[in-house]
């Protein structure tokens, strides 16, 4: 890399999008302008918005006792009508009207209904206060049915009518709510008084709340929250539109060409082009960030709420250096995504298709850190965009040894990302096919006939991904059906598990197999293997259990199971310990997920990602896209790190059986071990030397054999990818390879 190349191509884009009116518009003219006309215009729509009057319908009010009196000369006395304003509510006058109605209340009140519909009484007293015009209703009975001695005594009581469809009904419930809470109590002091009972008595308890926090602490814990989120999601906007022109748009217009047959080299151009998107992203996001700030408080200054309207002072000083420092990776990441994504396309409008999901993803993961009880510690650190949030709400608040200790995990993936997410976009620049794909008109009925007659012995990188997505949807909306009913035995716990397994993986990866593939067999990897190789296979995973076993404690330290989860996990234990014997537990906890996870995975996807002619990479997304099958996020974790190693065995042997075998044994150790008791280990020669308990029912592994078993797997992981064990005697491969020979002379 030259960077007096990747300087000039910097200052080129750089001019060039300055010149670009759509860019300057997006970048500097809409935060500038636009905030100040919006702040504007509320000023000038408040001026006509007033409060409107309510009008009240009241009823009964000779049930109402004569002191203390809610009412004076027929309208509500303004004792009870503390800080509000009397001309917002409007009591409707009597009329021959209020009978009926409070008669049709009285059976609403004592839950009677009439024949055939039971919201008909609802439906009439509706009725009734709309064609009144009363937006709320209030009904004073003397008791239940204001005739027994008992009801008498019980005192008044008063129903408030309400149409919670309505706002104007909405509002006059809220207003009158805090005249009557005003007048109940002065009715229960004034009755406590005439029985010589000190009101003291009546409240018990007394219960204050205090807010110890300084008002600089508040004001830094709501502006923690606010200004990360506008500083990243502008990030991202702002890095939209410079990508897409900057590689999309001089395709289209026919520019690109001509930088690439320049002495620059692909990495010197794809890191000139990064750096242009990056400012912009980080311009746009602090001119944003300051036009809101300065019209947010000038519109709050003007509205009469000042500078500290509802609490709200200035952001803390120290938080723009935090912000400007998160800003430089974060912009980094989200340009060098966008720029890789609008590479990849043949026009501006495709560009825009490409780098939407992105939004979709990001978003997420910056409304977690806005959460309540969201808290950063070892696990919210570990998580992308989400992480750095949090870093900095600690940060603005002034939390420094809250925060501080977990700064390095949370930089650790950060600078990851952008150096993956950089990588990317290199590799891109890098890429003939990427950089000039032709234009090509996309239909339905010619794709389908396309992928019919244009299949080949192994599924496309396109095959694998929908296979991947596939799996993914029915995944979830299976789950979500099923989740709706819990099994309530043993078998009805297998008839669920069996469902979704062959449902949402397996039969999408056979069906897949057989109509866009010419050699199902050969896209499922269904071939022989070699005797040395399952044997490996099913010691390896032997070997690598206790490593599994201590990663997944680490794993649930740093991701914790919920209450939830764990209630689950102890009632499907509760189901499986009703199985006839260990063989059907094993068979549909262990052998039936290995199968059929296999066939999908390692099988079809695995095959399909092959094309990308990078082994590693293809294990790579194969085994994300197990993890992310899994969907809890721990066994996510857990099942993507067992992927890279299944993917390792089924691209250096080219045959599911051996992870067939792998999977399997892992899955059968990992049932079977917390069911080990005493009398089991005490039999066994090796049990004891290999297991340990410390309270006689959770059996682990001793930390000596468990490194020793570890180092031996890590020896036949090595014997895997450093001889290929692939069978000599497999007569369908020996064709395969003969064929292809032939055919490429």
């Amino acid at each position: 890399m030259t960077w007096s190349n990747v300087k000039l191509i910097f200052k080129r884009e750089t001019r060039d999008q300055l010149r670009d009116r759509r860019t300057l518009f997006t970048i500097a003219i809409m935060p500038l302008v636009l905030y100040p006309l919006m702040g504007m215009a509320m000023l000038q729509v408040a001026q006509f918005t007033r409060e409107h009057p309510t009008q009240i319908w009241l009823v009964g009010t000779e049930n109402l006792p004569d002191s203390p009196a809610l009412l004076v000369d027929g309208d509500l006395d303004p004792v009870w009508n503390q800080g509000e304003r009397s001309e917002l509510l409007q009591i409707c006058a009597p009329n021959d009207r209020d009978e009926n109605f409070h008669k049709l209340v009285q059976q609403f009140h004592e839950n009677r209904t009439m024949p055939g519909d039971p919201d008909l009484i609802n439906q009439m007293i509706d009725q009734e206060m709309k064609s009144r015009g009363v937006d709320l209703a209030i009904v004073f009975t003397a008791g239940e049915n204001g005739e027994t001695e008992e009801a008498q005594n019980s005192g008044p009581s008063a129903i408030v009518l309400l149409n919670s469809a309505s706002d104007r009904s909405r509002i006059a419930a809220d207003r009158c709510s805090q005249i009557l809470s005003r007048w109940r109590t002065a009715s229960i002091k004034q009755a406590l008084e005439s029985h010589g009972v000190p009101i003291s008595v009546a409240e018990g308890v007394s219960i204050k709340r205090a807010d110890v926090s300084a008002k600089s602490k508040r004001t830094a814990a709501t502006w923690s929250k606010i200004l990360p989120f506008i500083v990243i999601v502008w990030s991202l906007t702002g890095a939209f539109y410079p990508a897409i022109d900057l590689c999309a748009g001089e395709k289209e217009r026919g520019t690109f060409e001509t930088l690439l047959s320049s002495p620059a080299g692909r990495s010197d151009i794809a890191i000139g082009k990064l750096l242009t998107v990056m400012s912009f992203s980080m311009v746009t996001s602090l001119l944003n960030l300051l036009s809101m700030a300065f019209t947010g408080l000038f519109v709050a200054s003007q509205m009469g709420g000042g500078v500290g309207m509802a609490g709200l002072g200035l952001p803390p000083a120290s938080s723009m250096l935090w912000l400007v420092l998160a800003l430089i990776p974060i912009s980094a990441l989200f340009s060098a995504i966008a720029l890789a994504a609008a590479a990849f396309a043949r026009s501006s409008k495709e560009g825009q298709y490409y780098l939407i999901p992105l939004m979709m993803i990001s978003m997420p993961l910056m409304m977690v850190p806005m959460l309540p009880g969201v808290q950063l510690d070892l696990g919210t650190s570990l998580i992308p965009v989400s992480g750095l949030m949090l870093l900095l709400r600690g940060l603005i608040e002034g939390q420094y040894a809250e925060v501080l200790p977990y700064a390095a995990p949370v930089c650790m993936v950060t600078f990851t990302c952008c150096y993956l997410a950089i990588r990317w976009v290199v590799r891109q620049f890098n890429s003939e096919s990427v950089l000039f794909r032709a234009s090509e008109k996309f239909a339905v009925g010619a794709w389908l006939q396309q992928v019919m007659r244009d299949r080949h012995d192994l599924p496309s990188v396109g095959n694998a991904f929908l296979l991947g997505v596939m799996v993914l949807v029915l995944g979830f909306f299976v789950q979500l059906a099923v989740g709706s009913t819990m099994p309530g035995s043993w078998l009805e716990l297998a008839k669920t598990i069996l469902i979704v397994l062959i449902a949402t993986i397996g039969m999408p990866a056979i069906l897949m197999a057989m109509f866009l593939t010419r050699n199902p067999r050969k896209s499922l990897r269904l071939r022989l293997c070699s005797i040395p190789a399952a044997c490996a296979a099913v010691l390896m995973a032997i070997c690598f259990h206790p490593l599994v076993t201590w990663f997944t404690g680490f794993v649930l330290f740093v991701y914790p199971l919920q209450g939830d989860a764990t209630g689950k996990a102890e009632f499907v234990g509760s189901l499986v310990d009703q199985a006839p014997g260990l063989w059907a537990i094993v068979l549909l906890m262990a052998i039936a997920p290995a199968i059929i996870e296999e066939l999908a995975y390692r099988g079809f996807i695995l095959s399909g990602l092959e094309s990308l002619r990078n082994r590693w990479q293809a294990i790579l997304i194969t085994s994300a896209l197990f993890g992310i099958a899994h969907f809890a996020i721990q066994q996510a974790i857990i099942t993507f790190a067992i992927g890279m190693i299944l993917g390792v065995i089924a691209i250096e042997t080219r045959s599911l059986i051996p992870c067939f075998l792998y999977h399997a044994t892992h899955n059968s150790i990992t049932v079977l071990l917390p069911r080990v008791d005493a009398t089991t280990v005490d039999g066994s020669p090796v049990l004891p030397w290999l297991l340990f308990t410390n309270d006689g029912s959770i059996w682990q592994y001793s930390v000596l054999p468990g490194i020793v078993m570890t180092l031996l797997g890590v020896l036949l992981l090595v014997w895997f990818v450093k001889n290929r064990v692939v069978p000599d005697n497999s007569v369908e491969l020996d064709t395969t390879f003969l064929q292809t020979a032939l055919g490429r002379k």
